[in-house]
């Protein structure tokens, strides 16, 4: 059941504005550099809850805004609700609307992290485990304009045109299809398993594509104690191609780092500070402090089959060029209550990241990152597991030639895995 019409939440909400953070596997054709302008851009919203969502006094509803670039951009960007770096990160989420949509825009909504549309049977209610393989969506818009009134997610088992009205009646869904769809189980597993919104924008005569970059190899930086609990970064105009780390918490660390030519950085942020260890599963919810308990919390933090993955990766058209961990200053982050940092595993991480600009600056020189798919697991300690299958390794991990570095994923202790994403890049479109 629709929740409220979209403009009067508008209206009444402070916007969680997310500028499509987190960009996704893409085709080697899909690729931008000189966008078309448009007056706005179109809108895809997302309603939901955080916190316990099994809690029957859990009512309140929380928006989340993903700008949708225009017709004629030719991109495909994913949006992953439980990577930290994502403005819609622990949102559950219960409804979608979308407004002013560009033509021929495809969507595409799963509860897989990377937007995979295999079904599995598996379901965690409280949680969102990779595991959980239950649905998937496929919409795409008509004309340009195409607005889809607020609808909850399970209520898109059908195909054809979304004919739904708002509840006062003056509002009413106009050129937005749902294309097909599949699910394993009944249709409430649809609703707060949400992952991940994959957006792909049209290809038109207007649309110039850039060339790809050639990078020079990287050699491996000065190593360093990550469990020193500092943040470390590439020198100025340069990006992450790759990380080495083989051993405990202690062991030495080292960053491979590379500058492209006439291309310059401009740097973001650094990220919220998270617990690597993973997202424990079994974990219940903590009344008092509002959340659930993290990782360090609980016992037996190597539990392989209790801990999902911790996946960060970096805003759109945008790469890594640094990472902190092992932080041990409590007094110094009193919004997070949960423990000392004691340097290991348990300790806070963090990344850096930034956009790229052949040029001064701007949008017309703003160097387009388009990332591929996750690397195979790796233990971080570089031991060998045979109970799971893994090898032993070196420790080393680096870019296929001619990438760079756009996120990273972990779980557990330094004998559990590590996962690194990379990208190309593609330079700007002659103006």
């Amino acid at each position: 059941m629709p929740l409220a019409p979209p403009i009067s939440r508008l209206a009444r909400r402070s916007m969680i504005v997310l500028s499509m953070a987190a960009a996704g596997a893409l085709p080697s054709n899909f690729a931008h550099a000189v966008t078309p302008t448009a007056k706005e851009n179109g809108l895809i919203i997302l309603y939901g809850k955080t916190g316990d969502i099994t809690s029957e006094s859990n009512n309140a509803a929380v928006p989340c805004i993903i700008e949708v670039l225009p017709a004629g951009s030719s991109r495909t960007v994913d949006v992953q609700l439980t990577n930290p770096a994502s403005k819609c990160y622990g949102i559950r989420v219960e409804s979608i609307a979308m407004l002013n949509m560009p033509p021929a825009t495809q969507v595409l909504l799963t509860d897989d992290y990377e937007c995979d549309t295999t079904l599995g049977s598996s379901y965690d209610r409280a949680r969102d485990p990779s595991t959980n393989k239950n649905f998937w969506i496929k919409l795409k818009t008509g004309a340009s304009g195409a607005k889809l009134v607020e609808e909850s997610i399970s209520s898109l088992t059908f195909k054809g045109f979304a004919r739904n009205r708002s509840p006062t009646g003056d509002e009413i869904s106009e050129e937005v299809k749902v294309e097909d769809f599949g699910m394993s189980g009944s249709a409430d597993r649809m609703t707060h398993s949400l992952s991940c919104v994959r957006i792909t924008t049209s290809t038109n005569k207007t649309t110039q594509i850039g060339s790809y970059y050639t990078l020079p190899n990287a050699a491996w930086g000065t190593a360093f104690k990550e469990s020193e609990g500092t943040e470390k970064q590439c020198s100025n105009n340069q990006v992450m191609t790759g990380r080495k780390h083989k051993g405990d918490e202690h062991a030495d660390t080292q960053f491979a780092c590379t500058s492209i030519e006439k291309v310059q950085t401009v740097a973001s942020d650094w990220s919220a500070k998270f617990r690597e260890c993973g997202v424990r599963l079994d974990a219940k919810f903590d009344d008092k402090k509002s959340r659930y308990k993290t990782c360090n919390e609980l016992s037996k933090t190597n539990d392989w089959n209790n801990t999902e993955y911790y996946y960060f990766s970096c805003p759109v058209d945008q790469v890594m060029i640094g990472r902190g961990h092992g932080y041990s200053e409590p007094d110094k982050w009193p919004e997070d209550d949960t423990g000392d940092d004691k340097g290991d595993e348990n300790g806070r991480t963090n990344y850096r990241c930034a956009s790229l600009y052949q040029g001064e600056p701007s949008e017309r020189t703003r160097v387009t990152v388009l990332p591929g798919k996750w690397s195979a697991p790796n233990t971080e300690s570089g031991k060998e597991n045979k109970d799971h299958d893994y090898k032993e390794h070196n420790g080393e991990f680096k870019c296929p030639l001619n990438q760079v570095l756009v996120g990273r994923a972990h779980r557990g202790d330094e004998n559990n895995l590590t996962r690194y994403l990379c990208a190309r890049l593609r330079s700007p479109a002659a103006n």
